[in-house]
């Protein structure tokens, strides 16, 4: 719903000893990752950037406020934290609060 145009190039599921996920990987690069409930744990775009309604409006708020030149290209989450990449180089890592706990410039 959030990538219209992409067509999916496969669909692969992983099991754990205690926990499943499902990969969507898009013809253009673009991934997805669901957990057993289908809920997302990742979306990395490599061809195009991470869809606005993906973002949860706080790290979209923090993200246009201090880097409003910058694309939001990958946003992961776990029960701990959610991490962003961004195309300004920034890996930004929020709590469950949305309060920046980690940045990092991977430029080099």
């Amino acid at each position: 719903q959030h990538f219209p145009k992409a067509k999916i190039a496969f669909v692969k599921m992983e099991t754990e000893l205690f926990d499943k996920s499902y990969d969507v990987v898009f013809n253009n690069g673009d991934k997805l990752e669901f957990d057993k409930k289908g809920e997302w744990t990742e979306v990395n775009c490599k061809s195009t950037v991470v869809p606005a309604k993906v973002i949860p409006a706080p790290i979209k708020k923090y993200v246009e406020t201090n880097y409003p030149e910058a694309k939001v290209l990958s946003i992961e989450r776990d029960r701990y934290d959610y991490e962003v990449k961004l195309s300004n180089f920034w890996e930004i890592k929020f709590d469950m609060n949305f309060n920046v706990i980690d940045m990092d410039n991977d430029r080099d």
